[in-house]
């Protein structure tokens, strides 16, 4: 982004130099702006717009001044200024829209964005309006408008990391996470050191987990556990380590998973969801009772009614595998589930009838085998079968 603001500011300076490269503070103050020089050059700028306070293209770099040294407000004076005395320039368009977005002033910012002709733009400066107007109309509300917007810049700067992020993150507000994955991979990519670009992908990828379906399900959370380990192992913060833990949740990484939420709550005892999450790994490996363990921590650490439902719920089902009817009963009409109930209770009275009938079979396979006995008995003491 650094080398293309440079380069437009370049083009600008140029030919605006052609103009009056007479004057003796220009040149003085074109090269302290290519310079980075931002206090010489908005002497050297002021001096040209006391000279000439009606000409656009002192108010013009003056507000690029400002707008490089983060005053805003002030860019936004001699921008407008400029926009006021020669309003069909895109140049001071692009610029005071750019300074309405620094400012927090996004409807204005949409305002002036949306009047200029992308099509009279080189490419580059395209891909950076398109920046601009997706953060003014991401901060307005008009997301679509805003992803359509991120896409264009995106395709623009593909080398650009905070571009390719910003691209990823509205596609991931908007729903569209196959884009928002695409998009942010190429960030991280880009920006391979950068935590928040690596943290919003590793999200993006248990978002795609969660909604692939079928075969794939799998291989989509390992895909997101990898990229998660890597955002743990930069910092293990206890919302990072959550979202490993639930990566390998999805990628039936069990075992990982249960040590994984072992160390969140090592930095957040207090939180319910890391004892849900070890009950459920362990219910998936067959390990009730541990299930049953962490499952009524869970439920000692939150009042919410939502999440006691789905502790009561996972419970149900717990002891359900268990064959504790009378307790999975109990706790899937704590969780609302009297559907489950139900079912649990006809469960119980076929378990009853077939241990009734697994004794009956017991007690006539004893009576065989006694009668059995009796016989050799009797065959021993008369030396033959009884008639």
């Amino acid at each position: 982004m650094r080398s293309l603001r440079t380069s437009i500011a370049l083009a600008a300076i140029l030919c605006l130099a052609s103009a009056v490269g007479a004057w003796a503070a220009w040149p003085e103050g074109v090269a302290a702006f290519k310079a980075g020089q931002w206090s010489k050059a908005e002497a050297e700028f002021k001096a040209i717009v006391e000279a000439q306070p009606e000409w656009p293209g002192g108010h013009f770099m003056l507000g690029w001044t400002y707008l490089k040294q983060g005053k805003s407000a002030n860019a936004i004076t001699h921008l407008r200024k400029a926009y006021d005395l020669n309003s069909d320039d895109v140049n001071v368009q692009l610029r005071l829209g750019e300074a309405y977005v620094a400012a927090g002033r996004f409807n204005d910012a949409v305002a002036f964005l949306g009047k200029i002709n992308a099509a009279s733009l080189p490419r580059e400066l395209q891909g950076f309006l398109a920046q601009l107007r997706g953060v003014a109309y991401t901060k307005t509300g008009q997301t679509d408008s805003a992803l359509a917007e991120f896409g264009r810049a995106a395709k623009a700067m593909p080398n650009d990391a905070s571009v390719q992020y910003q691209y990823g993150t509205a596609a991931y507000n908007a729903g569209e996470t196959s884009v928002a994955v695409a998009a942010l991979a190429r960030a991280s990519q880009l920006e391979p050191n950068d935590m928040t670009m690596m943290t919003a992908y590793a999200k993006a990828l248990n978002r795609q987990g969660r909604e692939t379906q079928g075969s794939s399900k799998q291989s989509a959370y390992v895909k997101a556990a990898d990229a998660a380990k890597k955002v743990v192992g930069r910092n293990a913060t206890f919302d990072n380590l959550m979202l490993l833990g639930e990566a390998q949740l999805g990628a039936k990484q069990y075992d990982g998973a249960v040590s994984t939420f072992q160390q969140a709550l090592g930095k957040n005892s207090g939180d319910w969801l890391p004892s849900f999450y070890i009950g459920q790994a362990h219910t998936a490996t067959g390990k009730y009772g541990s299930a049953e363990t962490a499952l009524r921590q869970a439920l000692d650490k939150t009042s919410n009614a939502s999440n006691q439902t789905r502790i009561w719920r996972q419970l149900g089902f717990v002891y359900e595998k268990q064959q504790n009817f009378d307790e999975s009963i109990r706790a899937y009409r704590r969780a609302g589930d009297d559907a489950s109930a139900q079912r649990v209770s006809e469960n119980k009275e076929i378990s009853q009838y077939n241990k009734g009938v697994e004794q009956e079979a017991e007690q006539l396979r004893k009576l065989q085998e006694e009668q059995e006995r009796i016989k050799k008995e009797l065959e021993g003491l008369s030396g033959r079968p009884p008639r």
